[in-house]
């Protein structure tokens, strides 16, 4: 977008080509994805019908990928703030012979099956000490909250080594919880342990039984200090001291706030801060925070006992010992579990606000830091992918916290773009079950994405299209607007005709909304309460073959509308703001343009 060219006197640049759209929607989210009529609806079905021909035992093929999916169990379902039937409707299971025919849990998978979810359990985590603690609470370092870390900063005060020596009383609660702590990963494979615990099943190969079969000196086993922390069931191979005092004196991955690195014991240290600052248990906390004032009867914080009805509907892939560990300190970073049905209510709540205010719900789903690959950045908790639409180079990102862990996993993923989002849940005793999950998240969010594009285009045809006329008898202003469908390198509406108070001002356009071919796009939806959509124009543009190679300066104006937005006023209002009356269906009765002062009526 360009600057009114009276305010910025450069060679215009402003053509049709590579775009330049702000970080948000194209159109207004979709209300309906499970009619018959919904885009949403036939891209699920297809999806639907494509993996359970893949998945029989008539088609499978055991070379194709898709194929493989057939030995995971797993539980796939969508939700929308917009469509309440979608919780419900749009749901895929797959029982695999595993689980089918295992003695104990559930034989066939729906949407009220109790998985283990994993690292999904970290977002709830989170969100359970956003709702829980103070918000000073997360600039405390961790020292303020653990006296042991404390005890050790002071010990090494006179000696410290940042090489080898965490900074502890420079980590806070949201260091660790944006995965920038820099502090040991935790959960590591130690091999130690493995080594005794080989020699004391009489395993005789010297690679399960040696450390020098690696090169690795001899230790001495009955020295406490070389084993792990205790944190549940990995007893009796660990230390039996206090979680935070094992881990105080690990050496540190990165200093802190230096670069992202994937830490479970960040996560383990945030659900005990929780309970330390809270003074509840993480279990309550979990509880009374989060499951039971959504209604999420069917999650858990500890595995259904033998006795207890819920081990009924729970899925139990391999071995029973793997599905009721002991998660111990570690169930804040892993040991949650869940239902489809209960993540949907989740879900539905995080983009709602139910449990937080709107704006803090905007301000945690962001990122936090980049990460090396364009495409990926990490919050708090997020794993944000970033999702570009082949025909238009629209950039949407998925917000999302996947979880992998031995036999079990999940993802629970947000499109807050379209206020909607979907759920997978899986598990499986086989060494292929993290790469097929993955595979079926991946055949998820190409399905579902795309469709909630275009449904999302198809509602704004229906809306927003159309002309919009003055009430006033006496003033001849009309504004007429048509759709840029996402099949295009710039979606949005498009203003094909404007007269204000008798003066075409098409020839003006450019200099009205800050540029050539300029598009509207929602910016602010209030839809719900006040009746109101604000939008907002921004301009595709072309990259000349000027300057450096990656013209990472002088393409700046060109790609980034969000520097030259909102540059001109009129007597105080914006001459870039239309704002929409929507009724109760979602539909624009009128179109204000700010400026203009007139209110322009639907036909």
């Amino acid at each position: 977008m360009r600057l009114l060219h009276y305010a910025l006197p450069l060679a215009p640049l402003c053509t049709s080509g590579v775009l330049a759209q702000f970080l948000g929607p194209s159109y207004p989210a979709p209300r309906d994805l499970t009619s018959d009529s919904s885009r949403v609806a036939a891209s699920w079905k297809k999806l639907d019908s494509t993996l359970k021909a893949s998945l029989s035992r008539r088609n499978a093929s055991e070379n194709s990928e898709i194929s493989q999916l057939k030995d995971l169990t797993f539980s796939v379902g969508m939700f929308s703030t917009h469509d309440p039937v979608a919780q419900q409707h749009l749901q895929i299971h797959h029982t695999s012979a595993e689980v089918a025919n295992s003695s104990v849990g559930i034989n066939k998978v729906d949407g009220d099956s109790i998985y283990r979810m994993a690292s999904v359990s970290k977002l709830i985590t989170v969100l359970a000490g956003l709702l829980e603690l103070d918000s000073r609470d997360w600039d405390r370092p961790l020292t303020d909250i653990f006296p042991e870390m404390a005890e050790f900063v002071h010990e090494k005060s006179t000696d410290f080594q940042p090489v080898y020596d965490t900074q502890w009383d420079k980590i806070t609660l949201n260091a660790i919880a944006s995965q920038m702590g820099g502090i040991p990963r935790g959960g590591n494979s130690d091999l130690l342990a493995s080594y005794v615990i080989a020699r004391a099943l009489n395993a005789t190969d010297p690679a399960e039984t040696d450390p020098t079969f690696l090169g690795l000196p001899p230790l001495n086993e009955s020295d406490l200090s070389l084993w792990q922390a205790c944190w549940g069931s990995n007893r009796p191979f660990c230390a039996e001291v206090p979680y935070a005092e094992a881990e105080a004196n690990d050496f540190p991955v990165f200093l802190p706030w230096g670069s992202p690195q994937y830490a479970n014991n960040g996560y383990i240290l945030l659900g005990m801060a929780i309970a330390n600052l809270t003074g509840k248990s993480i279990d309550q906390v979990y509880r009374e925070s989060i499951f039971e004032p959504l209604g999420m009867t069917s999650s858990l914080s500890d595995p259904p006992a033998e006795n207890d009805p819920n081990r009924a509907r729970s899925v139990v892939a391999g071995p029973i010992e793997g599905f009721a560990i002991d998660a111990g300190v570690t169930k804040a970073s892993g040991g949650l579990l869940s239902t489809t049905n209960d993540l949907a209510k989740l879900g539905v709540a995080i983009l709602n606000s139910t449990l937080l205010p709107a704006d803090q719900t905007r301000k945690w789903m962001k990122p936090g830091t980049h990460t090396a690959d364009l495409q990926y950045s990490v919050g708090k908790p997020w794993e944000i992918y970033r999702y570009v639409h082949p025909a238009s180079g629209i950039v949407t990102d998925i917000y999302t916290k996947m979880g992998d862990s031995g036999n079990y996993g999940g993802l629970l993923a947000f499109f807050p773009d379209f206020d909607a989002g979907f759920s997978v849940l899986d598990g499986s005793s086989l060494t292929t079950r993290s790469a097929s999950a993955t595979y079926l998240m991946d055949l998820v969010i190409d399905a579902v994405l795309p469709a909630l594009m275009d449904q999302a285009a198809l509602e704004a045809q229906r809306n927003y299209v159309g002309t919009y006329h003055s009430s006033d008898p006496g003033l001849n202003s009309s504004l007429t607007l048509a759709l840029s469908p996402p099949t295009r390198p710039s979606p949005g509406l498009v203003v094909t005709s404007w007269i204000s108070n008798g003066t075409d001002i098409m020839p003006y356009l450019a200099s009205i909304l800050g540029g050539k071919d300029t598009r509207l796009v929602p910016t602010i939806s209030d839809a719900g309460a006040t009746g109101k959509v604000a939008f907002r124009p921004y301009t595709p543009t072309t990259e000349t073959a000027v300057g450096s190679p990656q013209r990472l300066v002088s393409r700046l104006y060109d790609v980034n509308d969000l520097y030259l937005l909102d540059t001109t006023i009129y007597g105080g209002q914006s001459l870039s703001l239309l704002v929409f009356d929507i009724d109760k269906d979602g539909r624009a009765a009128a179109v204000t343009p700010a400026a203009f002062r007139a209110t322009l009526e639907r036909q």
